[in-house]
């Protein structure tokens, strides 16, 4: 007969083990259960954009001053987000679904570009673009990428976007273009969520 105490560890070693084996099934059962809630269209949870409609052909700077091109976004599927710094609703929602929605995404880092894109060209300086990524938890996670009116004019035009203006409220859109530089999916502020936006991200980056 084992002594008591190995009999006693033999029974926290089952126990833990149980305890495991029950947290991935949670795990997975949560999994699942957030992805049936969702309603999919052909097997998205965003809409889907049109047929071959690739991320425009832009040269802009990052909030650091660094160059980025859209050549040089290719290779990851890429998280487009349309915002403006000085923005107290929406932009930071927004921002926000994405944060979490890059947490809950394994390997994120590595799979994976985030890329702001100002609607608010007149007001977002380098110094506002940087305090709002602060702000946001997201320095280091997503460049927000600044411009003339003349400079991203093109990009706003090729992605159906509405700038931010006095009279009218710009397109709060998220956008997901996969590897190969084609817009694939969008999903407008009121449809966006975080489970959706892991259910495509995977679908683009296994």
């Amino acid at each position: 007969m084992l002594p008591a105490r190995l009999q006693l560890a033999l029974i926290a070693l089952t126990l833990c083990a149980v305890a495991a084996v029950a947290g991935v099934l949670l795990a997975q059962r949560t999994h699942l259960e957030n992805t049936s809630s969702l309603q999919l269209t052909n097997g998205w949870a965003g809409a889907q954009r049109p047929d071959h409609q690739p991320v425009p052909a832009f040269t802009l700077r990052d909030q650091d001053g660094k160059t980025v091109t859209s050549a040089s976004l290719r290779g990851k599927p890429v998280v487009f987000a349309f915002i403006y710094s000085t923005c107290r609703d929406t932009c930071p929602a927004q921002v926000q679904t994405i944060r979490g929605a890059l947490d809950d995404f394994p390997g994120s880092a590595d799979k994976v570009r985030v890329i702001g894109i100002s609607v608010d060209p007149a007001n977002d300086t380098p110094k506002r673009a940087q305090s709002f990524l602060l702000k946001q938890q997201m320095t280091g996670r997503m460049q927000f990428l600044l411009g003339s009116r003349a400079q991203l004019k093109p990009v706003w035009d090729a992605f159906a976007i509405q700038p931010q203006s006095k009279a009218l409220e710009h397109s709060a859109h998220t956008v997901l273009a996969d590897a190969d530089g084609v817009q694939r999916v969008g999903f407008p502020f009121d449809h966006l969520t975080g489970e959706g936006l892991v259910h495509d991200l995977e679908r683009l980056a296994p």
